[in-house]
């Protein structure tokens, strides 16, 4: 039974790692993708695919790393790193603190879309408050930015980020499984019959494909109206 245990213990461990280096690198490459002066970074899709397979703590861990990793080449100082694991972690455990209560298709789409309202409200007191300190711009300008693009670009750049998690969630869930790098299911969801989980898997993209199409209009909208940007630091 210990040796059962710490073999899990061991494999969990090696998956969260994996799952943080992938998120450290996705954030990198598409950290320097800009509508503005607003980083595209698509670090979170990784960060909720983990937290959904190893729960929240991991998801906020995994969150830690990433933004971490990205204080070492953004530029925005230690006031950037703040609102970067501010606005991941808090993406990463509602979405998987809601998704953990029944494990199903419902919960997974309830805990996305949930976490990117939270994701979004949260970083309009952090953009006030926050973004004038490693910005340099006053304080009355970044509230003026609010409305017409900081509020807007927070909500289709998570909306992108959740709607895209969803649509791989299961190929991912499945893979790690099979490298027994995640843990089994025990729900009758993921437990179904073939033919319930072709339903759901077709509701998942049906579901997140119309939400990524929303968030990727959103973002050209935006990238039309404010330029958009590639910004390489060499």
């Amino acid at each position: 039974m210990n040796k059962e245990k710490k073999a899990f213990s061991l494999s969990t461990l090696t998956g969260i790692g994996i799952f943080a280096a992938l998120a450290a690198v996705v954030s990198f490459a598409t950290s320097f993708l800009k509508v503005d002066f607003l980083s595209l970074d698509a670090g979170d899709i990784v960060i909720v695919l983990a937290s959904f397979i190893y729960g929240a703590p991991a998801g906020v861990a995994i969150s830690a790393v990433a933004s971490g990793v990205g204080f070492l080449y953004s530029g925005t100082g230690p006031w950037g790193l703040v609102m970067d694991f501010c606005s991941s972690a808090t993406f990463a455990f509602v979405a998987a603190f809601i998704y953990s209560k029944r494990r199903d298709f419902k919960s997974a789409v309830i805990g996305i879309f949930s976490a990117v309202v939270a994701t979004t409200a949260i970083m309009i007191p952090l953009n006030i408050f926050i973004t004038p300190l490693y910005t340099g711009a006053p304080r009355e300008v970044v509230i003026a930015m609010i409305l017409p693009l900081l509020l807007p670009f927070n909500f289709v750049k998570t909306l992108f980020n959740g709607s895209a998690a969803l649509l791989i969630y299961k190929p991912v869930v499945r893979a790690m499984r099979a490298a027994r790098l995640a843990p089994p299911s025990h729900t009758k969801e993921e437990n179904a019959v073939p033919s319930s989980a072709k339903k759901t898997t077709k509701m998942a993209l049906i579901l997140g494909g119309a939400a990524l199409l929303v968030a990727i209009g959103g973002l050209i909208a935006l990238s039309v109206i404010y330029g958009f940007n590639v910004e390489i630091p060499w």
